[in-house]
Formats: C-alpha cells, structure tokens, sequence
C-alpha cells in the first residue's frame, strides 16, 4: 500500500497549481493583449502610412509629370520612413510609384487585396510584412482611382516579441517552482503548532491520562482539536479506572468461591471421613462453582451486549402479567420477612419476554432485599402515546446522591466495604437491567430521598 502524501506536500502542491493556473491564465491574458496592442500599432502605422500618400497624391496638380509625382513620394514617405515598400498604380495597370525590395514590389503589384478592412501578413525570405492595399483618388489623369499598396517590415518588432515571451513563460514557470518552494516553507511553518501537538501526544501514556494538553500557545483553529482530545483523555481515564476497578472486583468475586472451595476441600482431606462428610463438602463446592458459573454467565452477558451481539427476540407482552409473574416467584421471600408487593396500571411494550423478566427481577429483588420488614413494595405502571414507564419504589436506607450515577456500574457497591461472607450479591444485577433496557431502546434511572428508593424504567411501546 502506497503511503499518503503528507498535508505539508499536499498544500504546497495545491498551492503551487494554483500559482501556476493563475500564472498561466495572465500570460495568455499579457500574450493576447500585447499581440492586440501590436497589431493596433502595425495598423494606424500604415493607415498612417496611407494618409500620408493620400496627402502627397492630392497636392499634386494634374499637370505634373510622374517623374515630378515620384520624385515628390519619395520624399514625402521613402525617406521618412525606410524599410518600406509602396507602390501606386494607375486604374490601367500602369505603375506611377514603386519603391522597396524587387520581391515585395512584385508581390504588391501582383498579388495585393485591396479593401481588405485589417492589414494583412505576408512572409517571404525569412521577413514578415503587414499589407494594407487601398483605392486612391488621384487628380489626374482623369480623376481615376489608383491602387495603393504599402507593405510594412516588421521582422524586427516580430521577434523582439517572441523573444520576449519566451522570457515571459520562463520567468513565470521560474515564478512557479518559487512559489511552490516557499508555500512549502510557510506551510511546514504554519503548520509546526500541529507538529508540536503530535509530539505532545505522542508522549501520553496510560499513567498521564489524568494530565490534559495545555491550550497555552495553541493556534485557535487546533484549540478545538485539543479540547476534544482531553475530553477524549478524561473519557479513557474513566475507562482505565472501571476497568482497573472491575478487574480487582471480579478477582475478589472469584477469590471467594475458590477460597471456599480449597477450605472445605483441604479440612474434609485433612482425615478420613465418611461418605456423608464427603457429600456435604461436594454440595458445598457445587454451591460454590454454581455461584461462579452465574458470575461468568453475567460477565459473558454483558459482553455480548456491549458490542451489540444480543439480538432481543421482540414479541407483545403485558408488564401487569410479567410484574404478577414475579410476585408469585418472590412471594415467600417476601412474606418471611412481612414484606407486601403491591402493583397497579397496566401497559404494553414490544419486547424480549426472557430479558424483560431478567431485568424486573434484579431490580424487584434489590427492593425486596432493602425494604424494612413490614414495609410495602410498590411497583406503579403507566404508558403514553410512545412510551411505557414502570417504577419500583422500596422504603428503606436512603442512597447518598454521589453514589446514584454509579449504581448501575458492574460491581459496584454503595458500601464499599466487601463482606467475605456475603455470597448471594456480586453486583452485576442492576448493570445487566441497564443493558437489557437499553438493547430494548428505554432508559432506567433512580432517585432516592426521604428513605425511599424508586427506580424508573420506561420503555418504547413500538
């Protein structure tokens, strides 16, 4: 794979075509009107020309002989202006005036366009000649028109001009290389802030992300860029802290078990028992792994779900015959401790059955968990045009506001405080709610004040 263009190269090479695009186009624009201007010049020159012999035609009285009336030509515009050719011919073909190169007279005599309205171009012997060929009036003989024609040499002007546009596209193709060399300088030093700001990033490691880039000496125009990049920072530093938190706490959650296991394990082998010691250690153990298949059931659970890989199996189900459901499911837990479970409304959502019961399950049993005894669970549903929303209210110990945003994190706990002994939470529940909500489109929420707790799903109906 070929490796991209730098953006210095790039810019200097833009930069650099549109330098010579601009070039170009005001060559040919310099090349088009001097070439008009010169043309202009070559024709009031002979117009000039002309005037001049209609001049010398008219003051001659129609008496005067031709020797006189060349004579008197000669004077008025051979020897003023060298380097021309004229001839006047008289109506029968009879040359009155000829002066110039053999060759060009002849042309003149013979092969003229007279009345042509702009002069014409004619080479001959490596020399080029602008024509202009025109009726003259003259007063004698007879007052018949005469053909005159003026041959013009500019050979000289010709080649000066050429030599002057080769100069032109030089220096401008020179003008070009220069300009690319030095938008390439300003563009590698306007671009030097950015450069900068690669090497600064460049040098962030995992043990700086909590140190944002400095915006002092920034260009404006990266300013953007830089404040996006520490948000970014403090996003990554965010992930490295739940990911570094995670990873103690799911080494601790299987810590447990195993350490459990290897007791029992090591006092039931520590002397010979019978076969009912034996069973009781073994059952132990299941107990154990079976609460370490759960936390990797989870774990893969939520994995799956953050790259989108649970695809939710959407059928209509009612939340008052799920939410029934579940008291049944928890009604001797509740009554044990005193605890009512208490419901009312109804709504309708399109969603997976299985998870739906997953996640009303986690959140129905943290409340009965928390609720004092003989306190009430209230779980209230509702829906609108779009949206189903169902919460669940608990009295008891109030949350502190800091740790609400957090309690949907895996493993999580308000008291941070982990307890060997307690085997029954590892805190995946309500992360695992939160994922199944979401796949489905909802949100899922909590407050907590006056001891009491509610949380708040809603849900999309379609």
């Amino acid at each position: 794979m070929k490796n991209p263009i730098s953006l210095t190269a790039r810019i200097s090479l833009q930069f650099a075509g549109t330098a010579a695009c601009v070039l170009f186009a005001a060559g040919l624009i310099f090349e088009r009107v001097g070439g008009n201007q010169l043309q202009e010049h070559y024709r009031m020159e002979l117009d000039g020309k002309m005037e001049l012999v209609r001049n010398a035609l008219e003051s001659i009285p129609s008496s005067t002989p031709i020797p006189v009336i060349q004579a008197r030509l000669r004077e008025a515009i051979v020897i003023s202006h060298p380097g021309i050719a004229i001839t006047v011919a008289a109506s029968d073909g009879t040359v009155l005036f000829s002066a110039g190169k053999a060759e060009v007279i002849k042309h003149l005599i013979e092969g003229a366009e007279i009345g042509k309205p702009m002069p014409v171009i004619w080479a001959f012997d490596h020399r080029t000649y602008r024509i202009r060929a025109r009726h003259l009036a003259l007063g004698m003989p007879a007052g018949q028109p005469a053909n005159v024609a003026i041959a013009l040499d500019i050979t000289e002007e010709m080649e000066l001009m050429a030599e002057f546009m080769k100069l032109l596209w030089f220096s401008m193709a020179l003008a070009t290389l220069a300009l690319g060399w030095l938008g390439w300088v300003a563009v590698r030093k306007g671009l030097a802030p950015l450069h900068d700001m690669s090497e600064k990033v460049a040098n962030v490691s995992a043990q700086q992300l909590d140190k944002p880039l400095s915006t002092a000496g920034v260009p404006r125009e990266l300013q953007e860029l830089v404040l996006a990049f520490n948000r970014m920072l403090v996003q990554l530093h965010d992930s490295f802290r739940r990911l570094s938190e995670f990873s103690s706490d799911i080494a601790h959650e299987l810590r447990t078990p195993i350490n459990n296991m290897m007791m029992h394990t090591q006092v039931t082998l520590s002397h010979d028992r019978d076969t009912a010691d034996y069973r009781a250690n073994l059952q132990s153990n299941l107990e154990e792994l079976e609460r370490m298949s759960r936390i990797v059931s989870d774990m893969l659970f939520l994995a799956k779900a953050d790259n989108s890989l649970v695809a939710p199996n959407r059928e209509e189900i009612d939340l008052r015959e799920e939410v029934a459901k579940l008291f049944d499911f928890y009604e001797a837990l509740a009554s044990a401790r005193h605890i009512h479970l208490a419901q009312s409304g109804t709504a309708t959502v399109c969603a997976d059955r299985l998870m739906i019961q997953r996640a009303l399950s986690n959140v129905l049993s943290n409340a009965i968990r928390f609720t004092p005894e003989g306190m009430t669970v209230e779980v209230t549903i509702g829906e609108n045009a779009d949206q189903a929303i169902l919460s669940i209210a608990n009295p008891g110990p109030e949350i502190p506001a800091e740790h609400l945003p957090r309690i949907f994190e895996r493993f999580y706990r308000v008291d941070a405080a982990r307890r060997e002994g307690n085997t029954e939470n590892v805190g995946l529940g309500l992360a695992i709610t939160r994922s199944i909500v979401e796949m489905h489109g909802g949100t899922i929420s909590a407050r907590s004040a006056k001891d009491q707790t509610c949380f708040a799903i809603t849900l999309p109906r379609r």
